[in-house]
């Protein structure tokens, strides 16, 4: 069971930025990426966070499709500073300089009120909370430990109570609590500097990423090279590198696509360039096809020779499609193969009939006229 403890290592904000995030209205995907930001910048003793790529940001839920748009919203409302040709973010702690409105119904004196409140009901909270739990625990055996493991976090934190742990001004007491204890940093090279707010130096090793998400990495590193500048997956583009690599197609494949098609490209006007992962994957599936017709054809077998033709049934008073030319085509065809007469021109005497015809019109006209 998961148990938390106020001496393990943690992340050092102020009272009063807390409760600037959580008043703003910050939609769930920003906050995500915020807590996110400062977890790995502040939390690791940096002022920013170098990511790798999108991907980074699906550890929080955030689908690396919508990234780049939250971004752009955060740092063009200055609660961020963006660098995307370097991948680094950093959180502006300034909330002053933040443009996002705060929520509805939001207050800073209400807010003081209840701060004022918790620091003076601490005592009847904890001697109410422990007879809570140890009516539970007299209840629920299969309960016992995590009472003993809360009961136990409420006494270490017992110890802060003399002193000024909501952040209130108020003079009494000049006990240093156990938690402020454990934030202390030795002038050692561990020091971080004053502006960080954070001694959370805890090194955490970079996950191993899956054999997808090392795809879409070789093919951004790719169009990198081959642009000339950064590239990062967008829209759609992910889901149709997934697409083709679940269809058979390989990486390497895909790689080698990229670079048939900055070589075949022409531009059309002087600005013209490929901007899309998508242009050359018509090239990739162009590959795919070759490679299966070509195995196709190494397993593909002779067709039997027939005898005979088969007659055509009719099926369904449907008449069968015959493979044959219309009657007028077949006769031109048939009097273009007919060799040409090349004797000499024949006159009127030697047809007697139509000679005959043309005697009986003439006459016929005489007698008209």
């Amino acid at each position: 069971m998961a148990s938390p403890q106020p001496t393990d290592a943690h992340l050092r904000i102020a009272h009063t930025l807390l409760e600037e995030i959580a008043m703003r209205d910050f939609s769930k995907r920003q906050r995500s990426i915020i807590d996110l930001v400062l977890r790995l910048s502040w939390g690791c003793g940096k002022k920013a966070w170098m990511y790798d790529g999108y991907a980074d940001f699906e550890a929080v839920g955030v689908y690396r499709n919508v990234v780049s748009e939250e971004l752009q919203y955060l740092e063009r409302n200055r609660v961020i500073k963006w660098f995307p040709e370097h991948r680094i973010i950093m959180f502006n702690k300034h909330f002053d300089d933040w443009t996002i409105a705060r929520k509805k119904k939001t207050s800073s004196e209400h807010m003081k009120k209840l701060v004022n409140n918790s620091l003076q009901n601490i005592e009847v909270t904890n001697v109410l909370l422990s007879t809570l739990l140890q009516n539970i625990d007299a209840n629920n055996e299969s309960l016992s430990e995590t009472t003993k493991n809360m009961t136990s976090d409420n006494e270490k934190y017992d110890g802060d109570n003399s002193s000024n742990s909501c952040g209130s001004k108020s003079k009494e007491g000049s006990k240093e609590s156990l938690l402020n204890k454990s934030f202390k940093i030795s002038s050692s090279t561990n020091e971080i500097h004053t502006e960080i707010g954070i001694n959370d130096t805890v090194s955490e090793e970079e996950p191993e990423l899956n054999e997808m998400e090392l795809a879409f990495r070789r093919v951004e590193e790719k169009m990198i090279a081959k642009t000339g500048r950064m590239y990062y997956l967008k829209g759609e583009e992910p889901k149709n590198i997934h697409s083709f690599l679940l269809s058979g197609g390989t990486v390497d494949m895909l790689l080698a696509a990229i670079d048939e098609a900055f070589e075949q490209y022409q531009p059309r006007y002087p600005n013209d360039k490929i901007t899309s992962i998508n242009y050359c994957l018509t090239f990739a599936w162009k590959k795919l096809e070759r490679s299966r017709a070509i195995g196709n054809g190494k397993d593909a077998q002779a067709m039997p020779v027939r005898s005979h033709p088969q007659p055509r049934q009719r099926r369904n008073n449907v008449v069968p499609m015959v493979d044959k030319l219309p009657a007028s085509v077949q006769w031109q065809l048939e009097q273009q193969s007919v060799p040409m007469n090349t004797d000499e021109p024949k006159t009127i005497d030697d047809y007697p009939e139509l000679k005959a015809m043309l005697e009986s019109l003439r006459q016929k006209k005489k007698q008209v006229t």
